[in-house]
This record gives structure tokens, sequence and C-alpha cells, in this order.
């Protein structure tokens, strides 16, 4: 999926790509997973989806997901969790632009984890 921006105005929200650290323990010796950044923090944009992709999310039980655009990246390795308003998320899927160029953004779609979800 394609997705060429001519006006970025749609990215206002703050968000910032990491993965997760579960090798370290609470006091309790509870495993913590903490957030750790990959990158500097950038822009993103929430995306709306088509009636027919919304169908078929609900179809598959994604209803807990979301997609936002950013920036294209020439590269998503290593990066497995979001962060977007205080909350981490896990990205569930990448859909880079094929292309290089100053309109060119990426989709990622986001899922809410929970507690033991990782």
């Amino acid at each position: 999926m394609m997705v060429q921006l001519q006006n970025p105005d749609r990215l206002t929200r703050p968000i910032a790509f990491g993965t997760i650290d579960d090798q370290d323990y609470d006091i309790n010796g509870v495993l913590k997973n903490t957030f750790v950044p990959i990158g500097n923090p950038t822009l993103c944009g929430l995306w709306s989806l088509t009636t027919s992709q919304m169908i078929q999310q609900t179809g598959n039980q994604s209803t807990n997901t979301f997609i936002v655009v950013v920036h294209h990246r020439p590269s998503w390795e290593k990066i497995t969790h979001a962060r977007l308003n205080n909350i981490v998320y896990k990205v569930s899927n990448v859909n880079q632009d094929p292309y290089r160029n100053q309109t060119a953004y990426d989709l990622l779609t986001l899922t809410k984890v929970g507690d033991n979800d990782g």
C-alpha cells in the first residue's frame, strides 16, 4: 500500500519507536518490560481505513489496532514497539512506501498490548 502525502500537516502526534527490554526485574522479582527507544522521536498522524479494510480488521478480531502514518524510514529492523501518548504499543505491521522521496510515508499498525502480552 503506497502512501503519498503532499502536505505533512496531519503529522501532529509525537511518537517514539524502539523495542522492549525484558531482562530487568523489579524489587519483587517480577519481570519489567522496559521500553528502549531506537533513534529520535518523530511525528505521526492517525490513518483512516477504508470501509472494506475496517470490515477485514473486525473479521480478524483486530479491533485493538489502529494505523499511524509516519515519514518514510529506510529500515524498520529491530523496531518492535512504539510509544504514543505514554502508552507502549506493539508494531504489528509495517507497510513501507517503496519510493524514497519527500512525499513518501509508511503506515504502521499499532496493537494495544495487555499487561501479560509483552
